[in-house]
């Protein structure tokens, strides 16, 4: 499961790229709810990834469901296992200038993330404990997390129930309230 903008620092075709080698190995399912906006490099962004998508032969793996409502990001989420998400910089150099809110908000849900040692994303997904990180554009490191969330799947839970815990310790409303607060006060 994927859902962004298309944007290169989103990091899609190492995600599509690392999906390709697993779709050889097991059958699977990806959805990706986003799209690109009317600039150019978004544009260009979305033919890299239909290209990938082509390239690879996944027309049948790979469900691409444009901009949806929010409600619907959660719908989708809970009918897949694995929320990947490859930030990375980006050539421009765009970066997400923190962690993705979705990762957060997956992470809450239940689902497993993959992702990589982008930005702040290492203090959301803390490797081998709440998720599994590589490096940005490992996709070699993005297929062996994928490998092992498919060849063990009776222990995920520990990291599932760590990643949903990690989220409501630090990241809900009113502790980051709180957190912004003491801010205020310390200026």
């Amino acid at each position: 499961f994927i859902s962004c903008a298309f944007t290169e620092k989103k990091g899609i075709p190492y995600a599509l790229e690392a999906v390709a080698t697993l779709a050889r190995e097991v059958p699977l399912t990806v959805t990706i709810i986003g799209d690109a906006n009317h600039l150019p490099k978004n544009r260009l962004e979305k033919t890299r990834i239909l290209d990938i998508i082509a390239k690879h032969g996944l027309q049948d793996q790979v469900r691409l469901l444009g901009y949806q409502p929010y409600t619907m990001l959660f719908e989708e989420a809970y009918k897949h296992h694995i929320f990947l998400s490859p930030s990375i910089t980006a050539e421009d150099g765009d970066t997400e200038g923190g962690a993705p809110v979705s990762i957060i908000e997956m992470a809450a849900s239940g689902m497993a993330i993959v992702s990589t040692t982008h930005c702040d994303i290492p203090e959301v997904v803390r490797d081998g404990v709440t998720g599994w990180l590589a490096p940005e554009r490992d996709v070699s490191g993005l297929v062996e997390h994928l490998r092992w969330l498919v060849g063990h799947p009776a222990a995920w839970s520990d990291r599932l129930l760590a990643a949903r815990q990690h989220v409501e310790a630090h990241y809900d409303a009113k502790t980051q309230g709180e957190r912004l607060a003491e801010i205020y006060r310390a200026l």
